[in-house]
């Protein structure tokens, strides 16, 4: 009876963890497939036309599994000394000073309703990574587990869904914002292409790691899996996350060459054959590469510009001059930054990019940033930041990224271990979202935020330093005389 009684309460908590990990993963699904009201709802102006309510139930859910975790894990057992690691501080930092930016910013100027979608964005879900710090190692283990079987599930299921939209039914697709002659770009059930295709690298980052680490017939469906992403991020039109799958796989490839030798070859045959189906695939198929009779977009401006490196001009014999509002608004971008350092470039009548002098920006506008209203459009997520958050609130992110990117990467590269297949398939994750990051961004987007957050937590759990039980010492037993 006394054992019985002793067991109980962590029987109690060992089955509250169970049915936390399972309310997660739920939550996880909804999430990924919640922008699907976009098919609900009149879509207009990027954003659906759906009743806040509804566009509020995914933040509403959440905080329901925040409170459960928050219950789980600290009131059963709790665990508050994981809140002073050291890493737990910088994202503290960053937190805290959003808020007092966008306190700031509240106070002079009234903006509400930026403040509160910016903390409702950022705030709610960053919370997840103390949190789920506290649970026990084999939950924390458990769930990043599962959680990986899931990012590759839905992101199949979704890029089936396209496939089948775009076949059947293309009358029902909600993105239509695009230059490609009636062509509507997958999207899955996220609110656009980069996002989708942002998506669909995490699934190829989990794939990765499968086909570099099994023997079996797990070995082919991963490349079945990853060869059938590649092409989903080509009908995304997301040219710039068709980088990012390449990148992901020839630097996943460089990883597994040290941790499991001759097998990484089989990543860059992955890359060779997604090369050639999409090329085989946009040449003889409706797809996103644009022919001769469409002047205009990104891929017209790509090849515009090989056809001038190649043959000496342009395929229409025109001068060159970008078209894309991708290469536009990035352009701009960049010289809206060089200016604030007080640098200005611009355009001789002989075609000359000269650097002309400017004023600068004043000294707080550079450390503090500038008001939402007030600040120049950004296309890159860290360029978007130093804009306004400015550059103090710029360095706290980077290193919130960094840090858990860099302990990985350097754990990944231990001789002497056996490799860690969960974390190098989150490493591969993070470093998606980083580079993404560089033109794009995205970092207030649901469900990005969330997909962001649970990444760092994983690989926050997996570098953790393993806790040993207390060794006990035998007492040596008295000598009688």
């Amino acid at each position: 009876m006394v054992a019985l009684e002793i067991e109980a309460p962590g029987c109690a908590r060992l089955r509250a963890q169970q049915t936390l990990l399972a309310v997660f993963l739920g939550y996880a699904i909804f999430a990924l497939c919640f922008q699907g009201i976009f098919y609900l709802f009149e879509y207009r102006n990027s954003d659906s036309l759906a009743p806040t309510f509804i566009k509020l139930q995914k933040d509403v859910v959440w905080t329901a599994v925040l409170s459960a975790v928050f219950y789980v894990g600290v009131i059963q057992a709790p665990k508050v000394g994981t809140l002073l690691r050291p890493y737990s501080l910088i994202l503290l930092a960053f937190c805290i000073w959003v808020v007092a930016v966008k306190a700031a910013e509240l106070s002079t100027y009234g903006t509400y309703s930026i403040a509160l979608l910016t903390l409702k964005n950022l705030i709610l879900y960053a919370a997840m990574i103390p949190l789920l710090s506290m649970l026990s190692e084999e939950a924390q283990n458990n769930l990043a587990r599962k959680m990986l079987v899931v990012l590759v599930a839905v992101a199949l299921a979704q890029s089936a869904f396209s496939a089948t939209l775009f076949i059947l039914f293309p009358e029902y697709a909600f993105w239509r914002d695009d230059p490609y002659n009636g062509f509507t770009p997958f999207v899955g059930l996220f609110s656009n292409p980069n996002r989708f295709g942002l998506f669909l690298n995490m699934g190829a980052a989990v794939l990765c790691t499968v086909l570099v680490a099994s023997t079996s017939w797990r070995t082919i469906v991963a490349a079945a899996g990853l060869l059938a992403l590649a092409l989903s991020i080509f009908y995304a039109a997301a040219l710039s996350q068709l980088i990012v799958y390449f990148f992901l796989l020839g630097y996943a490839a460089m990883i597994a060459a040290v941790k499991v030798g001759w097998r990484c070859l089989r990543l860059p045959a992955v890359m060779v054959t997604a090369a050639i189906a999409i090329g085989w695939v946009g040449l003889n198929f409706k797809s996103p590469l644009s022919d001769e009779t469409h002047t205009g977009g990104l891929v017209w401006d790509v090849r515009n510009l090989a056809a001038l490196a190649v043959n000496g001009k342009t395929l229409d014999g025109e001068p060159f001059r970008f078209t894309s509002d991708s290469f536009i608004n990035r352009g701009k971008e960049i010289s809206d930054l060089l200016e604030s350092f007080g640098f200005r470039w611009a355009w001789q009548g002989s075609g000359a990019l000269v650097r002309q002098q400017s004023s600068e920006a004043p000294l707080e506008q550079r450390l503090f940033g500038r008001p939402d209203h007030l600040a120049p459009a950004s296309q890159s997520q860290f360029v978007y930041l130093y804009f306004r958050y400015g550059l103090v609130g710029l360095l706290v992110f980077f290193g919130v990224l960094a840090i858990p990117a860099v302990r990985s990467f350097l754990m990944l590269m231990r001789r002497s271990e056996e490799p860690r297949l969960m974390l190098l398939s989150y490493h591969l994750c993070l470093v998606a979202f980083i580079v993404t990051f560089v033109p794009d961004n995205g970092l207030l987007d649901f469900p990005t935020n969330f997909l962001l957050f649970f990444v760092l937590f994983a690989i926050q759990s997996l570098t953790a330093p393993l806790k040993r039980p207390p060794v006990l010492e035998s007492k040596p037993e008295p000598r009688h005389s």
